[in-house]
């Protein structure tokens, strides 16, 4: 049985020392919902169609310039690589509590301070995971059904993503569908269970080789560089789950693959 997080007083929240008040909806299984203050600015003026989409970033801000200038730009088609020994990732994950906003774009898990993951002596905070649906990593031109992207950043600001390809399977990956059972599916909305705990480190396969390369965020500002890990192994997920996860995620919430111009692609597999 769950118990509901209360915020301080009934229909308010605080923001930097000011009380700010929302709507507070109660829902079942033990969550509780934040409805937009309808006062509150809209999000950046970005989306994945139409004027505001991936053609038209740049032009919508001078500080999405990256996203046309940039040379190191995310997603991209994996079709050749370059085989390099296999290093393991040093994934330091604890268990939290489940919390997921729903921004219009797409749907994120927010990360509780302690998880990390070591890069070569550098430790990135885990600061939240998101899902697209398709998947924006193409591996020999074919996206996966859904991905779920794990985003770190270190103390000096460099950015490392780790990307979980999702397939649809008889055997769901079950931290996964727990995840997925409970999204906010509106723009705007905001669900914290607190008596549901989740440790991301379940959400990867048992085998974690990757493939790794130097790219971007893969949507406004776009900033590079920003260091890939697509690990190889797949997830898998029920369909109806699937269903769920695209239905909150927002259908084709992906930014079209982005030329190499160069670049490298490694291979660290387990075999």
């Amino acid at each position: 049985m769950t118990t509901q997080r209360h915020p301080p007083r009934p229909g308010a929240r605080t923001r930097r020392g000011l009380l700010v008040m929302a709507a507070v909806l109660p829902l079942c299984c033990g969550g509780i919902l934040f409805a937009r203050d309808p006062s509150t600015p809209p999000p950046d003026a970005w989306s994945y169609a139409g004027e505001t989409g991936p053609d038209h970033w740049a032009d919508l801000s001078p500080a999405f310039a990256t996203c046309r200038e940039g040379q190191s730009q995310s997603p991209i088609d994996i079709r050749t690589v370059q085989r390099i020994p296999y290093e393991p990732l040093h994934f330091r994950y604890r268990t939290q509590t489940l919390e997921a906003v729903n921004d219009g774009r797409g749907v994120h898990v927010l990360s509780s301070a302690g998880s990390t993951l070591e890069l070569r002596g550098e430790s990135f905070d885990l600061t939240s995971f998101h899902f697209h649906s398709p998947g924006e990593t193409l591996i020999n031109g074919v996206a996966a059904a859904a991905e779920v992207h794990l985003v770190h950043r270190s103390s000096t600001g460099r950015f490392a993503i780790v990307a979980v390809q999702i397939q649809p399977g008889r055997h769901s990956n079950q931290t996964l569908a727990r995840i997925v059972e409970r999204l906010p599916l509106h723009a705007g909305e905001r669900l914290s269970y607190r008596q549901v705990g989740i440790n991301p480190l379940l959400l990867l396969p048992a085998d974690q080789g990757y493939y790794t390369y130097t790219g971007s965020l893969a949507n406004p500002p776009c900033s590079e560089p920003a260091a890939w890990y697509i690990i190889a192994q797949p997830v898998g997920l029920d369909p109806e789950r699937i269903r769920r996860l695209t239905a909150a995620a927002g259908v084709n919430n992906v930014r079209p693959v982005q030329p190499l111009n160069g670049r490298s692609i490694y291979a660290s597999l387990r075999r």
